[in-house]
């Protein structure tokens, strides 16, 4: 049961939640998303809705680390799926011409009522670039092979973009809002098949960022 679980489900990372850019010193969010049901020739996803929470604190100039928490109903049966994540983010380029950021870091997610626990790991970039002072369009993927205990890794590969709006709010906090749009493949995430899983989902992100110091 728990192997057939992983033929339903997205890998544990949604959206990439990220627009490249550094927080002023801490940043809140609140992220929520839907997955359309797709492919898969006999074990195909269902809808999917996903909510979650998370903080980004930095660390340095081009440094940052998130804690994500959240749920998803993502399974054949509705039984909800919790993810946690932590990820480490880093700033290769400023605007030379574009900002070029890294990340990665480790994630888990399981389902209350099969009683199982997955594993992954991530990686991935993110290009963007500022339009103006407040809107930061951008474009990356993620790399996220998940395995199940006792098992092999079912590799997961995430792409997509979208537009980050980030108004200055007050002297030391600055609103965020941000709207992507984003793909997965399950490299034989179909495990009855051994074939692709593709799905596709958006994903709205609402949040703040605190602190004295700027963004760049």
């Amino acid at each position: 049961m728990v192997v057939l679980l992983l033929g339903c489900v997205p890998a544990a990372v949604y959206g990439l939640r990220f627009d490249g850019s550094m927080p002023l010193s801490t940043e809140l969010s609140a992220v929520g998303g839907v997955f359309p049901g797709s492919a898969g020739d006999t074990l195909p996803l269902l809808d999917t809705a996903v909510l979650g929470v998370q903080g980004r604190q930095r660390l340095g100039r081009d440094v940052a680390v998130q804690l994500s928490g959240g749920t998803a109903t993502a399974s054949l049966d509705g039984d909800p799926v919790g993810v946690l994540e932590l990820e480490v983010q880093g700033r290769l380029l400023r605007e030379a011409p574009v900002t070029l950021s890294v990340r990665g870091g480790i994630d888990a997610y399981g389902q209350w009522e099969a009683e199982s626990v997955m594993f992954g790991v991530h990686g991935g970039a993110v290009v963007s670039r500022h339009l103006g002072a407040q809107v930061r369009p951008y474009l990356g993927f993620t790399v996220n092979p998940v395995l199940n205990p006792g098992d092999r890794f079912y590799p997961w590969l995430q792409y997509g973009g979208g537009v980050s709006w980030r108004p200055w709010l007050g002297d030391a906090t600055r609103g965020l809002v941000a709207l992507e749009a984003t793909g997965y493949r399950g490299f034989g995430a179909d495990v009855l098949n051994d074939a692709d899983i593709v799905t596709w989902g958006a994903m709205l992100q609402v949040g703040a960022s605190f602190g004295s110091g700027a963004e760049d």
